[in-house]
């Protein structure tokens, strides 16, 4: 009996399943990053979503035989001892292990225990494991980190766009009439005042920029193949780093910049990824990352799903999870 925890910035997920992949409980909760929320409210929400699971799967903690949880928020080998605390608290039973939420979303889109992972969503981090079992990743922490090409990024790089089409230094483009529609905003005036003050920027409206694209706003063109590239470059980074750029490795795509299906965003990530790993091949997460920790902690156990016990897993979190099946 195995229990995965997936623990991002806006929402918790955990699963419950056996050996063959069989799900006996799941459960959503609140955010669980402690950066964003704070550790007393990240800790309670890990606990409530946990024993909330188990309870749908009529275990007692201890009844477990391995745990993982990956976790927003897990970047420097001092966090290990302040969230690793929190589900030693729970009594849990058998192995546990604390883990980069990254790599559960790796584990959850390859066929493999081994591959890359992109993941650009608010911000954005790419991460890796080979067959020897190292991993790396990027730090995740931003563009002031060496990380570029998530929601954020793109919105505020959209942001100086329009700003500098209306002083007359960067050229005419659409996102300026997009976003002050999106914003209810007057003018554009009006909207660089309500923009300067929102911190962080909208993060939200960067579908609006992966749109104005694909009509073909070469400005906007510019900022999603600027995103495209810089993730690319990053899952390259992370092949090289491992050994794995002259191999056959997958190249896992989440988080919902990627899930936008930007066209001009994936064909040049998927260009520049050519570059460093030309054998590499990008596949689409399309299942819960929560998945993946599940997978995890069989494997830690020394056992090795295989694609059956994988799809079995995924269509049961997907159905209790109230994931949208693509």
């Amino acid at each position: 009996m195995v229990l995965g925890l997936d623990g991002g910035g806006t929402k918790t997920h955990v699963v419950v399943a056996n050996e063959g992949g069989d799900l006996l409980g799941a459960a959503a909760g609140d955010a669980a990053n402690w950066e964003d929320v704070g550790m007393e409210a990240a800790a309670g929400a890990i606990r409530a979503v946990t024993l909330e699971a188990l309870q749908s799967s009529d275990l007692v903690p201890g009844a477990l035989d391995a745990s993982v949880f990956g976790l927003a928020g897990y970047d420097w080998p001092s966090d290990h001892d302040r969230l690793a605390a929190i589900p030693a608290s729970l009594g849990l039973g058998g192995v546990q292990e604390v883990v980069n939420d990254s790599f559960v979303a790796l584990r959850a889109g390859a066929n493999h225990p081994w591959g890359v992972v992109v993941v650009a969503g608010t911000g954005t981090v790419a991460a890796g494991r080979n067959e020897a079992g190292e991993e790396f990743r990027t730090l995740g922490l931003g563009p002031m980190f060496g990380d570029w090409g998530g929601s954020a990024e793109i919105s505020e790089e959209a942001i100086r766009c329009i700003a500098e089409a209306y002083t007359g230094l960067g050229p005419a483009t659409s996102l300026t009439d997009r976003f002050a529609t999106a914003m209810d905003r007057s003018s554009t005036s009006d909207l660089l005042e309500y923009a300067s003050r929102q911190l962080p920027p909208m993060a939200h409206l960067a579908p609006l920029v992966l749109e104005a694209a694909e009509d073909g706003d070469a400005v906007a063109r510019s900022i999603a193949e600027r995103a495209g590239t810089s993730l690319g470059a990053s899952a390259g980074l992370v092949t090289r780093r491992l050994g794995m750029h002259d191999r056959n490795v997958e190249v896992v795509l989440a988080g919902g910049v990627l899930r936008a299906g930007s066209r001009i965003l994936e064909q040049a990530l998927k260009k520049e990824l050519r570059r460093s790993a030309p054998a590499a091949f990008p596949v689409r997460l399309e299942v819960p990352p929560v998945v993946g920790a599940a997978l995890r902690a069989l494997e830690n156990l020394g056992l090795s799903p295989d694609s059956a016990v994988h799809l079995r897993l995924s269509v049961g979190a997907m159905r209790a999870l109230d994931y949208p099946f693509i």
